[in-house]
């Protein structure tokens, strides 16, 4: 990569952390999320703590929270980028 440019990737400890905030804004247990998806806590816990997630679970846990994919995906980038800025 040059000096200078920006990376641009997926980054899935950002992703997780969206994903644990709507949760708890939404006063939601991983016990409670993992019924509404069919997903096992520790699943769900491993993705919020930075696991890179499959599509379909990170899609089914965003449908369960009443959110887009996409929404999550562009926050998570929006704070990556900010803390690149930042530095």
């Amino acid at each position: 990569m040059k000096r200078g440019s920006v990376p641009v990737g997926f980054d899935a400890a950002r992703f997780g952390a969206c994903l644990k905030q709507r949760r708890l804004a939404r006063s939601l247990t991983l016990q409670e999320l993992a019924a509404r998806t069919g997903f096992s806590v520790s699943s769900i816990s491993e993705m919020e703590n930075g696991r890179k997630p499959t599509f379909p679970k990170a899609a089914g846990i965003c449908e369960a929270l009443g959110v887009r994919l996409s929404r999550v995906l562009l926050e998570a980038e929006r704070q990556a980028q900010a803390a690149r800025a930042a530095k």
